[in-house]
């Protein structure tokens, strides 16, 4: 007897599927097509992929992209980019749900979806100046956007200031929106998103008490606002944020001597700072200049990070142990961004300009 599957089932069965099945299967049917197509079937997709710590890459950029599955961390593959300038350098600006955002030497940058290959070039913004970047989704009005902050002044005694500017995919262009009384901290680094928001690490303000500050751009209202950080027991040498599992974290150096891990259980909430693990001069190789948490192993009792750009380890979070990850074919040294396979799409409802939609979306 011939069984009929509901859609609901069927959907729900495909949604545990990695993308590159996925978009062979929508040459099955017309239905098929329609159902792997739909954007509730795109975010059912995505939820499971985040819910169950499936579907993950880890991309190292040195002078080219590689890439290979989280789950087993090998074989790298090299990942061609749409952004090819005569060096054929990229960096990455940020992650988030399958999406890239990526910036050549000639200051073009796009948003990309390495999975379905579809990208965005975004317009043309001429950054003569210093800056940092951010990436994220505005939950509110389920829109991608990039920000740049900018930074001015700072020189014959005057406060540091930025400009901050927005693109987003729907708008499709850059606007200026609230000025912030800081700069980016040393080491410069792109903002990191977290529960609705991209999060930097700020200095040099005029109004804020602590020398370092986590400084929280909300996407849904673009204001900014000041994040509550963990009671340190010890002088902080360097301070950088991050994201773990969907939580905030903040890995506080002090100096040579250890690194704590701290996450944010509840954001937003200064209680919820909880110290995940510390690590001392003697557990790793090479100093504790930099350390960077990329993601939880499936089953959570392991911790994935960069360190110093030159290598991989998995933390132990029960056995307190770290063990170092090499595979055949890494770049000596490298930076490293955690990437969701997903079908997110850039076909977004965008607000029309002089009655026209002139979106361009492209493929590899």
């Amino acid at each position: 007897m011939k069984a009929n599957l509901s859609l609901d089932l069927i959907a729900d069965i495909l949604s545990r599927l990695p993308v590159k099945h996925l978009l062979c299967l929508r040459c099955v049917s017309k239905l098929w097509r329609s159902l792997i197509d739909d954007p509730d079937f795109i975010n059912l997709h995505l939820r499971h992929s985040l819910d169950s710590r499936t579907n993950h890459t880890l991309i190292l950029k040195n002078t080219d992209l590689h890439t290979a599955d989280l789950a087993c961390l090998g074989p790298f593959a090299k990942l061609e980019h749409p952004l090819m300038s005569y060096n054929h350098g990229v960096e990455i600006q940020g992650s988030c749900n399958g999406l890239l955002c990526i910036r050549n030497i000639v200051e073009d940058m796009a948003i990309w979806n390495p999975s379905t290959r579809k990208y965005q070039v975004l317009p043309f913004l001429n950054s003569c100046k210093g800056y940092v970047c951010g990436f994220g989704h505005d939950p509110i009005a389920d829109d991608y956007k990039v920000v740049k902050i900018i930074q001015l002044g700072g020189a014959d005694g005057k406060p540091l200031e930025s400009e901050v500017k927005v693109c987003s995919l729907k708008r499709n262009r850059w606007r200026k929106i609230q000025d912030i009384p800081c700069v980016s901290s040393f080491p410069v680094a792109n903002g990191v998103f977290a529960s609705g928001a991209l999060h930097w690490v700020l200095t040099q303000k005029l109004d804020l008490s602590e020398e370092n500050t986590i400084v929280a751009l909300d996407l849904a209202t673009e204001s900014f606002r000041e994040v509550p950080q963990p009671e340190y027991e010890r002088m902080i040498y360097q301070l950088n944020v991050g994201v773990l599992g969907g939580c905030l974290c903040v890995v506080a150096n002090h100096g040579d001597a250890r690194v704590d891990l701290w996450v944010m259980k509840e954001y937003g909430v200064k209680e919820s700072w909880t110290i995940l693990f510390s690590l001392a001069s003697e557990d790793v190789i090479g100093s504790l200049r930099f350390l960077k948490p990329l993601a939880y192993s499936r089953c959570g009792n392991q911790v994935l990070l960069e360190h110093d750009k030159i290598n991989l380890f998995w933390y132990d979070l029960e056995k307190k142990k770290a063990d170092d990850v090499w595979v055949p074919g890494m770049p000596f040294s490298y930076e490293t961004e955690v990437c969701l396979q997903s079908l997110v799409s850039l076909n977004v409802k965008r607000r029309q300009q002089n009655g026209e939609d002139n979106r361009d979306i492209k493929k590899m």
